[in-house]
């Protein structure tokens, strides 16, 4: 494995180029206890596109007081060539696999099912994969963890009114809680556009189930994806990738509470222009707490177990940081790189912003 050169966005980050077959893999800290991240698939995928996603899930471990590190597989073949790239990747990580020193989970235009040879030695709870009512319990957590961390931020989330930026099951998920706290999904977008109405759960799952993406085209009268930063709301959740929320976003959002979903799913202009407006911004690797405590949770752990200690980590570890004169997103960084210093020379390069 080498660490790229200084000053590009892989200072630090390990690179390890696949031998069996087009890929490689990325560390993103040395000497961690284990390796976590998502396998990838795409015939032009960069290691450096990779590293705010990987950064995300190592800000999350370290909030959290783990030493463990984000990591991906990048497996660069065309879709017909899936099944032999992941079988020879298994074979050639399969010491690091069988003693999971690195886990993958399903990522870019892989599903769960293609990717069972990475999975072979994978003893983490599997929890996080049941139904709930057509979505996974991890998309559960997330909208859990999103919601209480706005709970927090704002005090109240009764009769507030939230729009949801790049709408999926993660999104039904967060509109779930919201909804059952008394709270108002306002208007939603996805790739083919966005829609404005008073939504209940049931009608975004009728619609998200049957349709996708195409789910807002079912909903009302259709505007711009981009209308989305247009909504008179009192809060966002933002996740449909990486730099969603860019400056543009930002600059029409006023004070609003800015809740990002998905890894580095707020760029680093739109995280300046928010502070300086006094917009509140949360951060994703604080919402996602719940997926990664439901992979190191104990086999007879309950999904209400988790669900609370889901709501009680992230509550507390906004409490800790969501009145950091710098704002609660960097102040839960400084957390987390807090903890990192103490294992970690030099400290990884950026933090995870898109």
């Amino acid at each position: 494995m080498t660490s790229a050169r200084r000053g590009d966005r892989l200072q630090n980050v390990e690179t390890r180029k696949l031998e069996s077959t087009t890929g490689f893999v990325l560390y993103d800290l040395p000497d961690a206890d284990s390796y976590v991240g998502p396998a990838r698939l795409g015939a032009k995928l960069a290691p450096g596109n990779a590293v705010m996603l990987i950064r995300a899930l190592t800000y999350t471990f370290a909030v959290l007081e783990q030493k463990r590190s984000g990591a991906t597989i990048g497996l660069k073949v065309d879709p017909d060539q899936t099944e032999i790239a992941v079988v020879a990747a298994a074979k050639e990580l399969s010491e690091e696999l069988q003693s999971e020193k690195i886990t993958f989970n399903p990522g870019l235009r892989l599903q769960r099912e293609q990717i069972l040879p990475l999975l072979e030695h994978d003893t983490r709870n599997k929890i996080g994969l049941d139904d709930r009512n057509g979505i996974s319990f991890e998309d559960e957590l997330t909208g859990l963890g999103a919601c209480a961390a706005v709970q927090a931020t704002t005090g109240e989330i009764e009769g507030q009114s939230f729009a949801i930026e790049g709408f999926n099951s993660t999104g039904l998920g967060i509109a779930r809680e919201i909804v059952a706290r008394g709270g108002i999904i306002k208007r939603i977008s996805t790739a083919k556009g966005s829609v404005t109405g008073s939504f209940e759960p049931d009608t975004l799952a009728d619609a998200w189930m049957s349709h996708g993406p195409g789910c807002t085209e079912q909903l009302g009268d259709i505007g711009k994806p981009w209308d989305i930063w247009k909504a008179d709301v009192d809060g966002i959740f933002v996740g449909s990738k990486p730099g969603a929320m860019a400056a543009q976003g930002a600059n029409s959002l006023e004070s609003k509470v800015v809740v990002a979903t998905s890894p580095a799913a707020i760029s680093s202009k739109a995280l300046a222009i928010l502070r300086q407006n006094d917009a509140p911004a949360v951060a994703d690797f604080i919402v996602n707490i719940g997926p990664v405590l439901s992979w190191f949770s104990q086999a007879d752990t309950t999904h209400d177990q988790l669900r609370s200690l889901t709501e009680t980590t992230i509550s507390a570890l906004m409490a800790d940081t969501m009145n950091h004169d710098d704002g609660p997103f960097l102040g839960a960084c400084y957390k987390a790189e807090s903890f990192l210093k103490t294992w970690q020379d030099p400290m990884p390069f950026g933090r995870p912003l898109g």
